[in-house]
């Protein structure tokens, strides 16, 4: 089990924290919006395409046939790949590649349904997801450089879990491995041994996953899903998002950059006092001597 938390911290530049703070509301983001090319999203295609599976099928098959071990398994092709050995129905893997070729176009056939179905899920999937990424504390120095203009912006730190705005957050994991919508694999066991396959139950996973290198900002997400009220038909990637209000008592503390401009500090002085009275609000300062950030009281 993840480690819980009743809070999450929100990096961003200044003007940014200004706009959160003055319109009581989070901005909620569609994958297509986060100007990563490692990001998953609705234009995401296969890493195969039904040529390249039909080729994988047939190798696999032959490999089946004239492995030194017997196939398992109950799936009707494994089955008759086993009366084939025991036939010694094919002298060679080429004859076997020739023979198998009209059958194994037709299981893939019937296989490119389903894989259809599923980008065509995957499309309205991503479409209408929107997320919103915090991290777990305010003294991370990869987040304070990276997401709040190199210590210029701010942290706002919001209350999470159940009767919150964010209910439901939930860890990125880190993996070298890059996220895919179904791997060839994956539909290979599908075509081959006749393995259940819905990737429609683990979309949500393939947001959740980065690189090793950003291990250090300990991301959580929180997803939501769009409505047409919130402009689903717009077929203009830059409107595909919600500002999601929050409530007053959830945003509990504002920390300040320890970089940040006089101007931008009084205006966030001012935005919070208005609007969060009861929010603390903390300024951050560099530890002398170390690789640490220190916050005192506003």
């Amino acid at each position: 089990m993840p480690e819980q938390h009743d809070t999450l911290a929100k990096y961003c530049p200044a003007p940014m924290a200004l706009a959160i703070i003055e319109t009581q509301t989070l901005r909620w983001s569609a994958p297509a919006l986060f100007a990563d090319p490692f990001e998953l999203n609705h234009r995401t295609t296969l890493a195969f395409d039904p040529h390249s599976l039909l080729d994988s099928v047939i190798r696999a098959a032959c490999g089946m046939i004239f492995a030194r071990d017997v196939p398992r398994g109950t799936s009707p092709l494994s089955t008759v790949i086993r009366r084939w050995r025991d036939e010694e129905r094919f002298g060679s893997p080429e004859e076997a590649e020739e023979a198998l070729h009209e059958l194994m176009a037709r299981m893939v056939d019937q296989r490119q349904n389903a894989i259809d179905e599923m980008l065509s899920d995957w499309r309205q999937y991503t479409r209408a997801l929107r997320i919103c990424s915090f991290s777990t504390r305010a003294d991370n120095l990869l987040a304070w450089q990276h997401y709040a203009d190199c210590h210029r912006g701010a942290v706002l730190k919001f209350a999470c879990g159940e009767h919150t705005s964010l209910p439901h957050p939930k860890p990125v994991s880190y993996n070298p491995i890059r996220p895919e919508i179904s791997s060839l694999k994956d539909q290979l066991n599908a075509v081959l041994h006749n393995e259940p396959l819905h990737p429609q139950d683990n979309f949500e996973s393939k947001f959740l996953s980065k690189p090793p290198t950003a291990k250090g900002e300990k991301e959580w997400r929180c997803f939501t899903e769009a409505s047409e009220e919130d402009g689903l038909r717009d077929n203009d990637e830059q409107h595909w998002f919600i500002d999601k209000p929050f409530a007053q008592d959830e945003l509990k503390a504002v920390y300040l950059g320890a970089f940040m401009p006089i101007t931008d500090k009084k205006a966030l002085l001012d935005a919070v006092k208005k609007h969060n009275p009861d929010t603390k609000v903390f300024q951050a300062l560099a530890v002398a001597g170390k690789y640490e950030v220190e916050f005192v009281g506003v």
